[in-house]
């Protein structure tokens, strides 16, 4: 088994791993500080979908962790990445008017458009809203869902998440959605090729560890698409869940406090 210092690329959860409901975990800093300190490379990774990767540096480093955008990865950069690949392509987007700055270059539409994209509206969702989307999706459209995850917990406790808003487009449109951010395989694929682009090195997937609190999210993604996983067990970590589904991480620590001061 490979050792925590034997690892080249580290993508590293956000909420409930370095922060929890806005307040620093304690050694936080100090694991990005040692990962800078060590030339290490590593992606700061969200499922959100309601804030830009901007707003997301300026939130981290207001909470201590001096970050920028390149550093950042959620899915709607990925997306915005996929997308950009191909020219002539129109979307229709439900999404928050921050996240929209991702999307800068790409064609609005609500006529016929290839993507249907969806993430995280917020309060300004309601059921016209859906329902358009459920239309252009029955005239041809891709549905492209930023994550699909049942809910999140922040200052005030637990919340529905934007994911049980997809599975109701999918099932009254009878199409499946493409699931770009966590735990789909092909976000974590796209973090480690964004690294490997950024280091020049052809590292393997094995090369690569994700740390998380979230064991479906975070860990269950991580070993599906073959990267190592460190769980920390602040956040959404729940003993119980992990022991019931069998999911096994390389390493666990009680938070990330206790891998810093692990880490060489």
């Amino acid at each position: 088994m490979k050792k925590l210092e034997d690892v080249k690329g580290w993508l590293i959860d956000l909420e409930g791993t370095l922060h929890v409901g806005g307040v620093l975990v304690p050694g936080a800093a100090e694991f990005i500080r040692k990962l800078r300190d060590g030339g290490r490379h590593f992606r700061l990774i969200s499922n959100s979908n309601v804030r830009s990767r901007r707003q997301i540096a300026d939130e981290l480093t207001e909470l201590g962790i001096s970050a920028n955008p390149r550093e950042i990865f959620t899915p709607s950069s990925a997306v915005a990445q996929l997308i950009g690949n191909f020219s002539g392509l129109k979307c229709y987007f439900l999404l928050s008017e921050d996240v929209m700055e991702e999307f800068a270059g790409i064609e609005v539409s609500d006529t016929n458009p290839d993507y249907v994209v969806m993430g995280d509206v917020g309060p300004g969702m309601n059921y016209d809203l859906l329902n358009k989307a459920f239309k252009l999706v029955m005239g041809g459209a891709e549905l492209i869902a930023l994550q699909k995850n049942r809910f999140f917990r922040d200052a005030n406790g637990l919340h529905m998440d934007a994911g049980a808003l997809v599975a109701a487009l999918e099932f009254a449109a009878n199409k499946q959605a493409k699931i770009i951010g966590k735990p789909s395989r092909q976000f974590f694929n796209l973090a480690v090729h964004d690294i490997r682009v950024e280091a020049g090195e052809r590292w393997l997937s094995a090369d690569f560890a994700i740390v998380g609190d979230d064991v479906e999210s975070d860990i269950k993604g991580a070993m599906d698409a073959g990267l190592l996983s460190v769980l920390v067990k602040t956040g959404k970590y729940n003993g119980s869940y992990s022991e019931h589904h069998g999911i096994v991480p390389d390493w666990a620590f009680d938070s990330i406090k206790e891998l810093a001061e692990r880490m060489v």
